[in-house]
């Protein structure tokens, strides 16, 4: 479906209620919810001059809220539950929003505006790009595992790395097309994108009684595959097959999350 077209509500940072329900795809009245989170309820600003109420999100900002709609919709996270998790995890919002809101290196030192202008080396938001599709090798995943586990799921290859490699490839391209050097950088990082998915594992923690518990080393060092605490060890079973063992497992794209409520945000196609 064609989107009705936005006011620059993605790069501003600023989302009247209006922009949030059209960037969802869904009635103020089904997101309800969603406004009385504390993340919204904190970046809610009063309107003024004959404007409406806005929200002011910043990049990560905005994907914590897709990637909180995407768990709270399609996993049965709670909404509390689903912030708990993210803010005791800003690595996973951090890891996502880099991908989707992508700066090349020499835009990092650009403080001229509050949102610098991104480019998009993976193409996700062209006018013609309309299908929701998955890209195995770059995008990111929160698994809810027994109802209770929380496992990250994120590219070993690192999907930043791999846009910056096609960015710059592209770049010397504009310059020189004959590039022959810049030709085989190109083929060579977007060969990554073929590759079967290699996943890192990372356990956030788990839910119990409304409240996320985090792993002790949501501030530090993460080893793959390691079960949240001794005592979920005992009732999960082996720290190695739990990943894979499992009685029940809701799968959520975080990556694609935000990917599709940007474009819905920036008033492009999306199917």
């Amino acid at each position: 479906m064609k989107n009705i077209p936005q006011t620059d509500s993605w790069r501003s940072g600023l989302f009247t209620e209006f922009d949030i329900v059209t960037a969802f795809g869904e009635s103020r009245a089904a997101l309800g919810e969603l406004f009385d989170c504390d993340m919204l309820m904190s970046a809610r600003r009063s309107a003024s001059a004959g404007k409406p109420e806005r929200f002011e999100l910043c990049s990560t900002a905005r994907v914590s809220l897709a990637i909180i709609h995407a768990l709270w919709r399609h996993a049965g996270l709670t909404l509390r539950v689903a912030e708990q998790a993210l803010s005791n995890w800003p690595q996973v919002v951090v890891s996502v929003a880099r991908v989707v809101d992508f700066e090349p290196e020499a835009s990092q030192d650009n403080s001229a505006s509050w949102e610098p202008a991104h480019a998009d080396p993976f193409q996700f938001f062209g006018p013609f790009a309309e299908e929701s599709l998955p890209v195995a090798a770059v995008d990111e995943y929160i698994d809810l595992i027994d109802a209770r586990f929380l496992l990250w799921r994120k590219p070993k290859h690192g999907s930043h790395g791999i846009a910056a490699a096609i960015h710059a490839s592209q770049e010397r391209l504009l310059l020189d097309p004959q590039d022959a050097a810049a030709q085989a950088h190109f083929l060579e990082a977007a060969g990554f994108l073929r590759r079967p998915a290699e996943h890192e594992l990372i356990w956030l923690g788990s839910t119990r009684d409304e409240l996320f518990r985090p792993t002790s080393a949501s501030s530090g060092p993460h080893a793959p595959e390691r079960l949240p605490t001794e005592t979920l060890m005992a009732e999960a079973g082996s720290a190695a097959t739990l990943a894979t063992n499992y009685r029940s497992k809701r799968s959520v794209n975080i990556s694609l999350a935000a990917r599709v409520m940007k474009r819905r945000a920036l008033g492009l196609t999306v199917r």
